[in-house]
């Protein structure tokens, strides 16, 4: 039997300190939707913020925005590290443990407006990863 090993790091919080909706905006025509991921490290404390901005919009009109938010989840490595020595599974990891959470928040906001319900089907965010490295910055 392999024995399980605990991750390095640890999921702390997650908020959304802003977002817009305006179902008038959604006549609908196919929704588009988009992510941008950037990230902090605070070497000092091992802490890393993790930043996800979501907009979804008709395929035809990029101006009229459906649902956009700015989500922000807190994780804290065991020890502090180094920037370059965060490792590479972290990023990914990292937007899979949030998702969940930005998905609820979409989800649940559109059916208590009573409008029509904006929901995310599970998605492969693998893409995501690269952006955010090349995202994040070290404080």
């Amino acid at each position: 039997m392999l024995e399980v090993e605990k991750a390095g790091f640890s999921f702390e919080s997650f908020k959304v300190p802003r977002f817009t909706f305006d179902g008038n905006n959604h006549s609908g025509a196919i929704i588009k939707m988009g992510f941008s991921p950037s990230g902090r490290y605070i070497s000092k404390t091992g802490e890393f913020e993790l930043t996800i901005k979501f907009i979804s919009y008709e395929e035809d009109n990029k101006d009229k925005i459906i649902f956009g938010l700015t989500a922000i989840s807190k994780f804290k490595f065991k020890t502090s590290i180094l920037y370059t020595e965060i490792p590479d599974f972290f990023y990914q990891n990292a937007i899979a443990i949030t998702f969940p959470y930005v998905r609820a928040f979409i989800s649940t906001l559109t059916l208590q407006s009573n409008t029509k319900l904006l929901q995310l089907d599970l998605m492969n965010l693998s893409n995501l990863e690269k952006p955010l490295i090349d995202n994040t910055v070290e404080i």
